[in-house]
């Protein structure tokens, strides 16, 4: 990891100790020691279950939209990378740094670019479907059962700048995707910008490369618009949503192994809410934002005194369990580069 990402993989976690420390210590009382005594850690275990389950989901949703495509990637291969990718997302602002590993990985696999490129697009624009169709229905009645000051206005104000941002993002995603044209004369605007300097020959050639690149990426689109894209696109859906259920159960068990009632639906819609708060870029991975918006929101279902001990157990799974499995899923790409070894696909084994 270069100094960049080192020096960015120490904000995140300086962040994220340093709010928690602050949780706990406004929260802290006999009653936590009472809590974590009494906590059954059965529970922080199958937290972590759901989480490795919910990357494994993550990996069949790459080895599907692949196979739409004709594209046989093996799903030890998905996994890897898309746990790769935990870790680069855990300390980039709005989390996008795992869709770089996951384009790399794919090119590994024999993915072309643009192919590859376009399923990590549409596996965030699956996402980014039903989080927004999610979120503005929790929004909703989240501000109607809330309007009378259970909740700082702050929150929810952010709640719905957030998700003013992640649509916003999604309808410019849809309107690139019907203007390739325009996209070609915003590449060719860039490049004609940083490559002032380059030899004629050498920007044509460049500029020529970027069209047909672009050319080959919509026509990938299109071909998710056929009948193999189309099933892929419906089983993404259905493995995104198995990705979420799996994610947004964790807090449910953790308040259980803590003693109290899950909330499951209400729990999935504060996570909604905080999910599109996230997204706005403030700081590497979200951190401290996340941990105060999970004290702020499930202080309405716990009482104070487990808020600090509760958020504690999520980030730990959420978070902390992301840097650890991603560090080892980075090592595996790591030593395989340094091997020089290739890819071993699906058709080949």
């Amino acid at each position: 990891m270069d100094a960049k990402y080192k020096k960015l993989l120490w904000i995140s976690i300086g962040l994220s100790l340093g709010i928690m420390l602050l949780v706990i210590l406004f929260t802290f009382d006999e009653e936590t020691v009472v809590a974590l005594k009494n906590f059954d850690y059965r529970f922080l275990l199958i937290a972590f279950g759901l989480h490795l389950l919910a990357i494994v989901f993550w990996g069949l949703r790459i080895v599907v939209l692949c196979k739409s495509l004709g594209y046989r990637v093996p799903l030890r291969h998905s996994i890897n990378m898309a746990a790769a990718g935990q870790l680069l997302a855990a300390i980039t602002p709005s989390n996008i740094g795992g869709e770089p590993v996951r384009v790399h990985e794919l090119y590994k696999a024999k993915v072309p670019l643009a192919d590859a490129t376009a399923v990590v697009l549409v596996e965030r624009l699956l996402e980014a479907v039903l989080l927004v169709l999610g979120v503005i229905g929790g929004m909703t009645a989240f501000s109607l059962v809330y309007r009378n000051g259970e909740i700082p206005s702050g929150l929810i104000t952010a709640a719905w700048i957030g998700t003013a941002f992640f649509v916003a993002i999604l309808l410019v995603l849809v309107l690139i995707m019907r203007k390739p044209d325009t996209v070609k004369r915003w590449g060719g605007a860039i490049l004609g910008f940083v490559g002032k300097k380059m030899k004629a020959e050498r920007r044509e050639k460049l500029q020529s490369d970027m069209e047909g690149g672009i050319d080959q990426f919509y026509g990938t689109f299109r071909h998710f618009a056929g009948k193999d894209g189309r099933i892929g696109l419906f089983l993404g859906l259905l493995l995104s949503l198995a990705f979420w259920t799996c994610e947004y159960s964790i807090a449910s068990v953790i308040m259980m192994g803590l003693g109290y009632e899950p909330h499951i639906l209400l729990s999935i819609i504060f996570q909604m809410i905080i999910a599109v708060i996230l997204m706005i870029p403030l700081t590497p991975g979200s951190t401290g934002i996340a941990e105060l918006c999970y004290a702020g929101f499930y202080s309405l279902i716990l009482p104070t005194a487990i808020i600090g001990l509760f958020v504690v157990l999520l980030r730990a799974i959420l978070y902390y369990s992301n840097l650890l499995i991603g560090f080892i899923a980075t090592f595996i790409i790591v030593k395989r580069e340094a091997k020089n070894e290739t890819v071993v696909l699906g058709d080949e084994e």
